[in-house]
């Protein structure tokens, strides 16, 4: 057997790992959104035929480099997760494999080669387990636009780097230098990986505590206003003997005064702790905390909601969805020229499904970002236009359905929510 035949039969013998190690990176960052495992390995085995083609193929490194990375890209599509992030880690994990093949020394004999191509599989294989113990791999925060290009440029720049590199007489005439290189680029990437994952982890966690927060003072204005319906029944209860003794009194005086005075009582006796009580605390808690704050502006709330009691809502998910839309609804009925102020609230709930409508007047030219997303009109756009971001990646996450629409200057959000069941106290 000659040396060629040798060379790439050992070659596909070691090809397989790569499969292994980009499934099993992407599976612990992401969601695999195929759940047969036949099927998954039929994708793998797909991909693997298409870089074999690849590679038995007369075109240029870095057409082949491209090409390749394109398949990587496309397999990182069958997991679900926040798409820089995603993307990122698609670039991140080429240019690991393309640098650990790069860093063992020059081989001069098949033995030396055989030990190159193993070695590398498990030098990128140890790194990927590594990493994925070092880092969380969930960070959901929002970097700024800028950084995000940096961190999608740096692997590519690695790789261009090293394959320029290679072609450098200095390195052509000392062969055993050149592994210096990649290893500095191979420890520069795994750095800026765990640095990244770090930094959205940690603003991951900042959101998480400010939503706490908000969802605190949703549950303290809920029972600051309970409290006080509370206090003032106990005084009328306290009170009630001496009441009725002056309504027999002024009966015997005066009857419309008196139906007046029923009524008032009445009227004082009926007022809820909020105008929403579904039974459900975090809705109830932020719709009331929020129509207050639409009172201060006269915008009255209209509330359709025909949802049981004792949901089970995620917290986080529902305080970002309704806090973001009831807030910017709020917002554009502040509006100085919108004369007709209401936010309109509807919620019911349907074989597991929860559908939320929230509709409201706006007289404001809505802006549209290159990419058809909605953007803020507010001179700081890094402070603003961020809740529909939210609401969309929140329901995106969850596997719901977001729709957003604005005619005949009506802006309405809608959003379903499936899967959500009710606790057995309830349903029983």
């Amino acid at each position: 057997m000659n040396t060629m035949l040798r060379e790439e039969l050992l070659y596909l013998i070691t090809f397989p790992l790569i499969p292994v190690i980009l499934h099993y990176f992407f599976s612990r960052s992401f969601t695999c959104r195929i759940k047969s495992n036949p099927y998954l390995v039929l994708i793998y085995a797909l991909y693997m035929a298409c870089h074999l083609a690849l590679h038995h193929s007369q075109l240029p490194d870095m057409v082949l480099l491209t090409a390749n990375t394109g398949l990587i890209f496309l397999l990182s599509l069958l997991y679900r997760g926040d798409n820089l992030w995603r993307g990122y880690s698609a670039f991140f994990v080429t240019a690991l494999i393309f640098l650990g093949e790069a860093v063992m020394p020059f081989a001069y004999t098949d033995s030396g080669y055989i030990t190159n191509l193993f070695l590398s599989k498990l030098l990128v294989l140890s790194l990927v387990y590594l990493l994925l113990r070092i880092t969380k791999g969930e960070g959901r925060g929002n970097l700024a636009g800028w950084y995000w290009s940096l961190l999608l440029i740096c692997p590519v720049l690695s790789v261009i780097t090293l394959v320029s590199l290679s072609d450098n007489f200095f390195f052509q005439a000392y062969p055993n230098l050149f592994p210096v290189v990649p290893t500095l680029l191979l420890a520069i990437n795994c750095l800026i990986f765990v640095l990244s994952d770090h930094i959205l982890c940690v603003q991951s966690e900042r959101s998480k505590r400010l939503l706490l927060e908000q969802q605190n003072t949703y549950y303290v204005n809920q029972y600051l206003m309970t409290r006080d319906k509370q206090e003032e029944a106990f005084k009328f209860q306290h009170d009630f003997k001496n009441i009725l003794l002056g309504l027999r009194a002024g009966l015997a005086k005066d009857e419309e005064t008196s139906v007046h005075e029923l009524d008032r009582l009445l009227g004082t006796i009926g007022q809820p702790a909020g105008s929403c009580d579904t039974g459900n605390p975090v809705i109830d808690a932020m719709i009331s905390y929020k129509e207050q704050t639409a009172g201060s502006y006269d915008t009255p709330f209209r509330l359709e909601l025909n949802i049981p009691p004792q949901l089970e809502l995620d917290t986080t998910v529902i305080s970002v969805i309704l806090g973001n839309t009831l807030d910017n609804a709020i917002e554009a009925c502040r509006e100085t020229f919108n004369q007709e102020r209401y936010v309109l609230i509807h919620m019911h709930y349907l074989n597991d499904s929860l559908f939320i409508k929230i509709q409201n007047p706006y007289t404001h030219e809505i802006s549209t970002n290159r990419y058809g997303e909605i953007s803020s009109t507010k001179a700081d756009t890094r402070s603003h236009g961020i809740g529909l971001r939210n609401i969309r990646k929140t329901v995106e996450e969850w596997g719901g359905l977001l729709d957003i629409t604005y005619d005949s200057a009506l802006f309405q959000v809608e959003v379903v929510l499936f899967h959500i069941p009710r606790t057995l106290a309830a349903s029983g």
